[in-house]
């Protein structure tokens, strides 16, 4: 791969030319959805190594933020017009083709050689480098299986013969099912680490601070970290193979005082970074929302498939990631390190009877438990 520097192109040059203005939202909303500050995009177009295409379409995408919706507009960008629209689509539950009737009015009225997005796909081909996309997987109301790769075209379950789809009413045509899960990939959000020099130069922190015998500031000075990088010398070779943590629990997203409704987001945490900044919301990457109303109970592997596959992908092969800290593309490998929940989620995620005399995993027979006599 060739040396160039990306300032010299022309979308790199018009990002570079409006780094001092913090007054566009729109422009701030890519960069924050990058993991990007202000001063970090000074920095981003001077690199040594020409970035991938996935960093390129980040550069395409933030000048679309400062290019203006026709020439001489002034309160209106390409990406301002297409976001407003976006939300009204989704505010008033507006069909695809209402969505492209109110754009070819639009653009009947706005001056000739406006740059607004013609229909929806080419709308959202635009918003797609954001990743703000999710999967939506049709699973078994029983929770025995989800309808996914192998048996994405079945009806019904495997298992309990359930059906996947409601029973239609009227002359509705659309097949509904009768749950769905929810799952938002990580592998683009952790590409996105590596695109600001901000979060990028942490990435590496777990390998590169300063190490006190004794004390342990943060996992990787602990003996399962160390367990590991003696066990897999091929993988902690890279310092910037990511680690991570995974935690879950219920809560009922209607409120404490609405009918009782058990809902498990999966979140995954990166251990790569310092301990100031892997506990931050911002870097706690949601990946899958496990729909109500009861608890999954066993068979949170089931609706965990999704998750356990991208992982498995990201240990056994790379991803192509740029890194801006050192201004050269890698191939990125996780892994999974551990699962932080409470007593009865652990005994869910691991298949350990949580109860009874050996409901300690580490104590088994020798804990001091005993049973009440009548």
């Amino acid at each position: 791969m060739g040396e160039t520097v990306v300032g010299s192109t022309s979308s790199a040059s018009n990002v570079h030319k409006a780094a001092n203005d913090n007054t566009n939202p729109y422009r701030n909303m890519v960069m924050d959805a990058m993991r990007m500050n202000q001063d970090n995009v000074n920095q981003c177009p001077i690199v040594e190594e020409e970035p991938n295409a996935e960093a390129a379409r980040f550069f395409d995408l933030l000048k679309d933020s400062d290019e203006p919706l026709w020439d001489g507009c002034t309160n209106h960008s390409k990406l301002l017009a297409v976001a407003q629209v976006f939300t009204i689509k989704s505010d008033h539950g507006l069909s695809e083709a209402g969505y492209d009737k109110i754009i070819d009015w639009a653009r009947s009225i706005l001056p000739e050689r406006n740059r607004l997005k013609e229909n929806f796909y080419a709308a959202k081909s635009m918003m797609k480098p954001l990743d703000l996309g999710y999967q939506k997987i049709d699973m078994c109301p029983n929770l025995c299986m989800l309808y996914y790769l192998e048996n994405a075209e079945m009806t019904e379950c495997m298992t309990c013969g359930h059906s996947r789809y409601k029973p239609r009413t009227g002359r509705g045509k659309t097949l509904v099912a009768y749950k769905k899960l929810r799952y938002f990939p990580i592998t683009p959000r952790l590409q996105r680490l590596f695109m600001s020099p901000r979060t990028a130069e942490h990435m590496t922190w777990h390998q590169t601070h300063d190490v006190v015998d004794g004390v342990m500031v943060h996992p990787s000075d602990g003996e399962a970290w160390k367990r590991f990088n003696s066990v897999h010398p091929n993988f902690s070779a890279e310092s910037r193979n990511v680690q991570l943590g995974l935690c879950t629990d219920e809560f009922n997203p209607f409120g404490s005082f609405a009918a009782p409704y058990s809902c498990w987001p999966v979140i995954l945490t990166v251990y790569n970074l310092p301990p100031g900044m892997c506990m931050r919301p911002e870097f706690m990457f949601l990946s899958t929302v496990i729909p109500g109303p009861s608890s999954p109970g066993r068979n949170i592997d089931v609706c965990l498939r999704p998750l356990i596959d991208e992982l498995a992908q990201l240990w056994s092969s790379e991803s192509l990631t740029y890194d801006i800290s050192r201004k050269q593309n890698f191939l990125m490998r996780a892994a999974l390190m551990w699962t932080i929940s409470d007593f009865p989620a652990y005994g869910m995620l691991s298949g350990w009877s949580t109860h009874g005399k050996l409901a300690c995993p580490y104590c088994m027979e020798n804990n001091k438990a005993f049973t009440l006599a009548n």
